[in-house]
C-alpha cells in the first residue's frame, strides 16, 4: 500500500488552517509523488512555502494551483524555503524575480552554488542558539507571555524499509560522485539516467539566493499573525520549521512527516542524529502545538505522537545495529548497513544513515570507532545488565 508521501499531486486546493492553503505540486523523486506548497494569505496577497521543483511542469502546476485559489504569481510577496533540496526551493528564485518577493531561508541555507557555514559550524551554532532561546522561553513562560518567541514548556530531557531519499546528490553535506565518503567508501552516484537528469538540472538551473536569512527564534508575520522560526537540523543542517502559537499549526517541512521517516545524513565530526532527535523533542513540546503541515503527505493532528513514533524508529535502528555488531564483530559502515537495510536499499544513502546512527552511538560512548586503512570501523557495545 503506497505511503501518503508517495501519492501523486492532486489539483485540489484546500484550506488546512485559518488563512493557510495547501497546494500539491508534482515531483519525480524516488519514493515521493508530490510536495505541498502552502499559501499563507493576508492583506498583501500571500506568502508561499516550498514552491516545488525547478522546470516547466512544476511551474505550470504552481500557476494552475494559484489560479484555482484566486491568485497569480505577482500576488506573492514572500517565499519561504524550509531547506536546501530542489523539490523545496526549485520555484523560489523564479517567484522572487517575477513577483519581486522576499526569499526567506535559514541562515545556514547552502546549495551547490549558494554557500552557507560548514555543517559542523551550523550544527554547533544551532545548539548554542537553541539553548539561549529555550532558556529565555522557559523563563518568560513563568513571568508572563513572551513577546519574541512562543512559550516552550519544560520537558525532561513507520516503516524502516522506506527510505526518504530526496537528499540524494543534492545535500550540501553529500559526498560528490566518485569521491570518498567520510566512512571510507566511494560514492558511485545514482543510476546513469538520473545522473544525467541531475547534471542537466545543475547546468540549466541556478539555485536561488536568499534575500533574508533567519535564525532560530526569529518571528515572521504571515497570514496576519506571527510565526516563529524553529531551526531543526538533522534531515539537512539548514532545515527550519515555522510555528504559529495562535492556532498550534507547525509548518514542518521534511522534519516530521506523517508516514515515512526523513533521511538523516551522517556528518563528519558532528552528531547529526543527536541534533535531529533534540529538535524533534523541541517541536513536540512547543506550547499548544497540534497540527502538523508537512511538505509531503497529508496534514496530521498529533505532532507529539508522530515525533514519538519517529524516535522509536531510530531507537529500533540503533538496536538493530547493536545486534548486528554483536553478531559480526568489528565492521565497516558499509558492512553494517548491509545488515540493517534490505538489499534493495543498499548504497550510499543507507550507508550515510548507518554512519549517522553509528556516530551517535560513538558520541554517546556506546560504540568504539577506529581507522583501518581508508575505512572507519565500529564495534557497538552490548547493553549493560542494568540498562
Amino acid at each position: 500500500m503506497p505511503k501518503q508521501e508517495q501519492e501523486p499531486a492532486s489539483e485540489e486546493v484546500t484550506e488546512v488552517a485559518p488563512g493557510v492553503l495547501r497546494m500539491q505540486l508534482p515531483i519525480w523523486l524516488p519514493g515521493l509523488g508530490h510536495v505541498n506548497m502552502y499559501g499563507l494569505v493576508d492583506e498583501r496577497g500571500l506568502a508561499v512555502v516550498d514552491p516545488g521543483l525547478p522546470g516547466p511542469q512544476s511551474w505550470k502546476a504552481l500557476k494552475s494551483r494559484l489560479k484555482t485559489a484566486g491568485y497569480r504569481v505577482r500576488d506573492i510577496h514572500t517565499v519561504v524555503v524550509t531547506h536546501s533540496h530542489p523539490d523545496h526551493f526549485g520555484g523560489a528564485g523564479r517567484i522572487a524575480r517575477e513577483a519581486g518577493a522576499e526569499l526567506v531561508t535559514h541562515h545556514s541555507f547552502s546549495t551547490w552554488t549558494v554557500k552557507g557555514p560548514s555543517p559542523q559550524r551550523a550544527i554547533s551554532d544551532s545548539e548554542a542558539r537553541r539553548a539561549e532561546v529555550d532558556a529565555a522561553a522557559i523563563a518568560q513562560s513563568v513571568a508572563g507571555p513572551p513577546d519574541e518567541i512562543p512559550t516552550i514548556a519544560e520537558a525532561a530531557p513507520d516503516d524502516p524499509d522506506i527510505l526518504h531519499d530526496d537528499t540524494e546528490e543534492t545535500e550540501a553535506t553529500a559526498t560528490p560522485w566518485g569521491r570518498e565518503t567520510p566512512w571510507g567508501t566511494k560514492n558511485p552516484g545514482p543510476p546513469l539516467k538520473r545522473r544525467l537528469m541531475i547534471r542537466a538540472m545543475r547546468v540549466l538551473f541556478t539555485p536561488p539566493e536568499p534575500t533574508k536569512r533567519v535564525h532560530h527564534g526569529d518571528r515572521l508575520r504571515l497570514a496576519k499573525r506571527d510565526w516563529f522560526v524553529i531551526h531543526t537540523p538533522g534531515h539537512t543542517v539548514d532545515h527550519l520549521c515555522l510555528f504559529d502559537p495562535e492556532t498550534g499549526a507547525l509548518l514542518c517541512g521534511d522534519h516530521v512527516l506523517p508516514t515515512i521517516t526523513p533521511h538523516v545524513s551522517g556528518v563528519r565530526k558532528a552528531d547529526s542524529l543527536r541534533s535531529y532527535l533534540a529538535t524533534l523533542d523541541l517541536v513536540a513540546r512547543l506550547d499548544g502545538v497540534q497540527l502538523g503541515l508537512p511538505a509531503h503527505g497529508h496534514p496530521f493532528h498529533d505532532v507529539p505522537g508522530r515525533v514519538e513514533a519517529i524516535k522509536e524508529h531510530h531507537q529500533e535502528r540503533m538496536e538493530l545495529l547493536r545486534s548486528a555488531s554483536m553478531a559480526v564483530g568489528p565492521a565497516s559502515v558499509q558492512d553494517l548497513s548491509h545488515e540493517v537495510f534490505p538489499k534493495r536499499h543498499w548504497g550510499v544513502m543507507a550507508e550515510s544513515e548507518t554512519f549517522a546512527h553509528l556516530e551517535h552511538l560513538a558520541h554517546a560512548g556506546q560504540a568504539e570507532r577506529w581507522q583501518e586503512g581508508d575505512r572507519l570501523m565500529y564495534r557497538v557495545a552490548p547493553l549493560s545488565s542494568g540498562a
